[in-house]
């Protein structure tokens, strides 16, 4: 699916409301075979981001006027190619996977991501029930940040930069660049 603004991060569960008839039939062919399909971003200049979240369908409710909602779970970053728009939007794709550095600089972010999350979260931002649990439970950093970038990030732009970054190091340091920036909004 192209959505503008909609990011599925791996880890991550994101609702959809299906409605329109190409992707009522995307939906159809993804529910018979595999239950997975990718989530890309649509671009200011009208073309398609090159990342995207695949996703697999863990629920979902068929409507009696042929529309669906569903819960879709973000599995992994794919490199999305030969993208075909009929008769809904169609693709190559290759997994991506998290590029690690030096473990103590990611130690490091982490902590300072930690610091960074607890502030914001003091701010009244809203997060999901049990979620400093998840996140205490989690020890991969990609992992990590992939949470915390899902749940309080709220610019679209920033989430799909986000989204893109596969070198962890990089990711961790952009989050927390990121959340320092949410914390001066008013």
């Amino acid at each position: 699916m192209i959505l503008p603004g909609a990011t599925l991060f791996p880890g991550s569960l994101l609702p959809l409301y299906i409605f329109e008839t190409r992707y009522r039939r995307m939906l159809e062919k993804a529910l018979r075979k595999s239950r997975m399909f990718a989530i890309a971003h649509a671009e200011e200049d009208g073309g398609i981001s090159t990342v995207a979240g695949l996703g697999v369908v863990r629920a979902c409710v068929a409507n009696a006027d042929g529309s669906s909602n569903l819960i879709l779970q973000g599995l992994a970053r794919v490199l999305i190619s030969d993208l075909k728009m009929t008769p809904f939007p169609r693709a190559s794709v290759e997994l991506l996977t998290d590029e690690e550095a030096d473990s103590e600089l990611s130690t490091g972010l982490r902590s300072d991501l930690q610091k960074a999350f607890l502030q914001v979260r003091m701010t009244g931002v809203e997060i999901p029930q049990g979620f400093e649990g998840y996140l205490a439970q989690l020890t991969n950093p990609g992992a990590y940040a992939d949470a915390i970038a899902s749940a309080i990030i709220r610019d679209p732009v920033e989430r799909r930069g986000l989204l893109e970054e596969i070198h962890v190091p990089t990711r961790l340091s952009r989050l927390l660049r990121c959340l320092m920036r949410q914390l001066q909004e008013p």
